[in-house]
């Protein structure tokens, strides 16, 4: 058997140290790359278009098994929280330079480190309710 230093399990890098840096700087890397994209086709598409494309394909991204990143290093968030700020501007139509400010309040987007802990509430809160799958209801008691 050979020991690996990250493996990847249901599309979600983990390393020795269970950190979650190489899965978060790929996550960068990716939606970056994706950002650049979109950003050649700005002027395509209307505001709400836009939204919903970089919904689909940016911030679906951030938040998948974003449960994972509670926890993790500030430094690691703060990442994430820029590729978000990132979208953020590319559906407002900012500059990389422009200051983000309500722009995510206004596209109705809450900052990183408060949608890994309303995931979290609305889980718990499935789960105790009955709302949620039987295997997660089983691992509350109550």
């Amino acid at each position: 058997i050979r020991f690996q230093s990250v493996v990847k399990n249901l599309g979600v890098q983990l390393d020795q140290r269970l950190s979650l840096e190489k899965h978060i700087t790929t996550l960068k890397k990716n939606s970056f790359h994706t950002i650049r994209n979109l950003c050649k086709v700005r002027f395509l598409l209307t505001k709400d278009q836009m939204k919903l494309v970089v919904n689909s394909m940016v911030i679906s991204c951030l938040d998948y098994c974003n449960c994972l990143y509670y926890g993790v290093a500030e430094r690691l968030l703060n990442q994430l929280q820029i590729i978000q700020n990132s979208a953020a501007k590319l559906v407002s139509g900012k500059y990389k330079y422009d200051h983000v400010g309500d722009d995510l309040h206004n596209l109705h987007w809450l900052q990183v480190k408060k949608r890994i802990i309303f995931k979290i509430a609305l889980l718990s809160y499935k789960a105790i309710n009955g709302l949620a799958p039987i295997y997660i209801q089983d691992m509350f008691s109550y």
